[in-house]
């Protein structure tokens, strides 16, 4: 089945960019750890990939409940810290990619206040 990439809308968006430099930055950690951490990194970048489908999810205009999308990208995005916490002292870039995941759920909260916002005006 052929990948169908959400609309430009979403993929320009700032939330939808960061998930996604996340995600690239879990892939490249998960690449470059010892073999002993493989299922760790692997925990790591699955949560990821989560953080970016609600992302998308939340950001779909046709969206019923993005509140819904926006609880499961903060759970997702706090997971993906659960498993950098163990896999930091490997890799240079862990720092980079907790201070993105914080900047990810600082955005995410910004954008479902004002989605709440506009729901209720």
């Amino acid at each position: 089945m052929p990948k169908i990439s959400p609309r430009p809308e979403i993929t320009s968006h700032p939330l939808y960019k960061a998930t996604m430099a996340a995600q690239h930055m879990a892939y490249q950690l998960m690449r470059e750890v010892p073999p002993d951490h493989k299922a760790e990194a692997t925990k790591l970048h699955q949560s990821t990939v989560h953080v970016t489908t609600y992302a998308t999810f939340a950001l779909e205009p046709e969206q019923p409940d993005p509140a819904a999308q926006y609880d499961g990208l903060d759970d997702a995005a706090a997971e993906a810290l659960s498993h950098l916490a163990p896999l930091a002292h490997l890799s240079s870039d862990s720092e980079t990619l907790r201070k993105a995941l914080e900047e990810i759920r600082k955005i995410a909260a910004e954008e479902r206040a004002k989605e709440t916002l506009l729901r209720r005006g």
